[in-house]
């Protein structure tokens, strides 16, 4: 089992997420922070034994989400930000964060 960690943007990764993924966290910290002081943090997670790490800002919105596929190359989730209304906030796929019936198994019923 693999235990996944929490570390500060802008900070150097934790020393748990494999080397491979640190170049990609530091342009995936360019790109959302560009020159400002980074605000959030990174979480590292195993999924099926790969690792994958997502960047939440400041205002809990979900950044980056970087990750490692089964032939062994890093992987990046385009993340689509906010929507004016904060709709979809975390989302890629533009749900809202808040609708608790934001399921996939409507087809159940």
């Amino acid at each position: 089992m693999q235990l996944g960690s929490r570390w500060q943007a802008g900070q150097p990764p934790h020393h748990g997420v494999p080397e491979l993924l640190h170049a990609a966290i530091s342009a995936a910290e360019s790109g959302v922070f560009g020159g400002n002081e980074p605000a959030g943090s990174w979480t590292l997670t195993w999924l099926e034994g790969r690792p994958r790490v997502e960047l939440v800002d400041g205002a809990g919105v979900l950044r980056a989400d970087i990750g490692v596929d089964a032939a062994g190359r890093v992987t990046e989730r385009a993340i689509g930000g906010t929507a004016p209304d904060g709709a979809g906030a975390g989302h890629a796929n533009g749900a809202d964060a808040n609708d608790a019936d934001a399921d996939d198994d409507d087809w159940l019923s």
